[in-house]
């Protein structure tokens, strides 16, 4: 008896196993990516839905096809896209535009050449040949960026180079949708003549106006709604205005001929550019973990074992040349780069495996008679396979590139690999109650960070990774990656250390911004004479909160409170300026 509503079977199934098997397979400490894709393999229709034809009653409880769960999976993509966009700006974007599109762009072409050139030499006709070269130089964004985020190390070197490379994976995915319908019209009759390069010319003009189009209309209408509706201050108009702005642009993108990740891309893009960001990005997270598991799954169910058992060397042989090829390639650009030999080995192997783009491209390519059945299948098997291996790799290669290039853990404690292989963090000098919740702030807004502290040990909770070590020497401070760090907080409650690690962090990184706890008016004098960006008082803070509370609980309006509190706190700030004022002129 069908349902009446759509996919209802698929969507108890993928819950079962959001709720049962993925926790029990992280109690064997198996990642909750490679559970959803055992759960996959599992419960799919090449998996205990074989059983459903010996024994109907079995099908009930697992998918014996898996149409609808790609349905619904696509749907996860469009998720991934929009929090990708969402963690970037138009000036982010500007900034690592040499790792986009120079790392990038390189790590496609050379891939590509490579792998095109190999499945030619394998029999398959030039245009085969050249699609899966191009759809195999892509890796997967949806696992690397999960397994990324899991072990907090997007802002490592390792984390920051992924995404750059799979950033330009992600805005080449449009060019290559219009090289397959450029292939299918003219590679066939082996010419390319002048009118199908005129074809190919007015898609990818029509493409570039559609995104700019995009962008312009993004700009005038998403930032005027999500001001109205948060004036409202309610969470479900909210997310509604987000669910809006995410399926709206991208139902836009597809309608002018462009796909809807690209769509959503572009919609979170929009959002970064706003001040509802870190709101927006709080109200998708739970539906976009769940959606992305969905794709997990349906990457495990297209696993067919008799497949795999019929061909016992190629296919294994294949996955395993998949890795070599594009592992070999992204480590000759990264040493290239700079990027020292144990990380380039890691970011190799860990954006080895094919990517989603693959299944879109063997549907098309068969669709259009590019390439026969028995080689798509082949190729989706390969596909498959390369992105279950893709957890365990990525463990082996982290493991290398710490026993290659790792920092000597004896000296700064077990967390040390974890901080030298950040970049663009935070590092706090000092951790107690104050950097417990600034680890906590921080984690939100996926911001890494690092402490230093004199005993790590007695913080079993901690958030970040803490050095154990004296954060007023040079030494500590550079084992944090100082250099590599997006600010220093000081959190040392001692007035003297506190004003040595400021000096200490002005003599490696003297243009790097210092936030500062200060003990008072006078404390905080001395930390901006010493090169502070900005001090914050304890005893002030504490009192204009407190005041704060009281001025609400008897009665005045929050915001008399909220003006009385920001009238004291730009005197204080005056009064610290006075008293720098006074200790200058006294030195002259």
């Amino acid at each position: 008896m069908e349902s009446s509503i759509p996919h209802l079977r698929e969507v108890l199934v993928f819950l079962a196993a959001a709720g049962v098997l993925v926790p029990f397979f992280q109690r064997f400490k198996i990642s909750p990516v490679l559970g959803f894709l055992l759960a996959g393999l599992l419960l799919g229709p090449y998996g205990a839905g074989l059983l459903a034809k010996l024994w109907p009653p079995i099908g009930a409880i697992v998918i014996t096809e898996s149409k609808g769960v790609h349905a619904l999976a696509e749907i996860g993509i469009v998720f991934l896209l929009f929090m990708i966009g969402l963690e970037l700006s138009f000036e982010r974007l500007n900034s690592m535009r040499k790792k986009v599109f120079g790392f990038g762009s390189l790590q496609v072409i050379i891939s590509a050449l490579i792998i095109g050139t190999i499945a030619y030499f394998f029999g398959n006709k030039p245009e085969t040949a050249m699609l899966l070269g191009l759809g195999f130089a892509l890796s997967s964004t949806a696992i690397v960026m999960q397994i990324l985020s899991e072990n907090r190390r997007m802002g490592s070197v390792v984390g920051r180079n992924s995404f750059a490379i799979l950033l330009f994976q992600d805005l080449s995915v449009i060019l290559l949708l219009f090289i397959l319908g450029f292939a299918a019209l003219d590679l066939r009759g082996g010419l390319v003549d002048a009118s199908a390069l005129s074809h190919l010319g007015k898609a990818l003009w029509s493409a570039a106006t559609a995104v700019i189009g995009i962008i312009i209309i993004g700009r005038l209408v998403l930032r005027p709604v999500f001001n109205m509706v948060g004036k409202s201050r309610n969470k479900e108009l909210f997310m509604a205005a987000t669910l809006l702005s995410v399926f709206s642009i991208s139902a836009g993108a597809e309608a002018v001929g462009l796909s809807m990740a690209l769509g959503a891309f572009l919609a979170g893009l929009l959002l970064a550019e706003t001040e509802y960001r870190h709101s927006v990005e709080l109200t998708i997270e739970p539906f976009k973990g769940l959606l992305m598991g969905l794709f997990f799954m349906s990457v495990g169910m297209g696993v067919d074992l008799r497949a795999v058992l019929a061909e016992p060397f190629w296919i294994p042989a294949s996955v395993i040349g998949l890795f070599a090829i594009k592992a070999g390639v992204i480590y000759a650009l990264a040493r290239l780069f700079k990027i020292t030999k144990g990380r380039a080995i890691e970011l190799g192997l860990l954006l080895g495996q094919a990517g989603e783009f693959a299944f879109v491209l063997l549907a098309l390519a068969t669709k259009k008679d590019l390439m026969s059945a028995d080689v798509a299948q082949f190729m989706l098997i390969v596909t498959s396979l390369s992105m279950m291996a893709t957890p365990l790799v990525a463990k082996v290669a982290y493991r290398m590139r710490l026993a290659i290039d790792g920092p000597d853990q004896s000296v700064y404690g077990p967390d040390a690999a974890m901080a030298d292989a950040m970049d663009n963090h935070v590092v706090l000098a000092g951790y107690g109650r104050m950097g417990h919740v600034l680890g906590d702030i921080l984690e939100q807004q996926q911001i890494p960070a690092v402490a230093i502290d004199y005993e790590p040990e007695k913080f079993s909770d901690n958030r970040i990774p803490i050095l154990k070590g004296d954060a007023t020497l040079p030494d500590a401070l550079q084992k944090a990656g100082l250099t590599r760090a997006l600010a220093v907080c000081v959190l040392i409650d001692k007035t003297e250390e506190a004003m040595k690690v400021v000096e200490a962090v002005k003599s490696i990184a003297p243009k790097l911004p210092i936030v500062a706890r200060a003990r008072d008016a006078a404390h905080a004098a001395e930390l901006y004479k010493l090169g502070a960006t900005a001090t914050i008082p304890d005893v002030i803070e504490g009192s204009l909160h407190v005041a704060h509370e009281l001025l609400t609980h008897i009665g005045l309006p929050a915001a008399t409170a909220t003006r009385a509190v920001e009238i004291q706190r730009a005197r204080e700030a005056q009064e610290i300026q006075q008293v720098l004022k006074q200790g200058l002129s006294s030195k002259n």
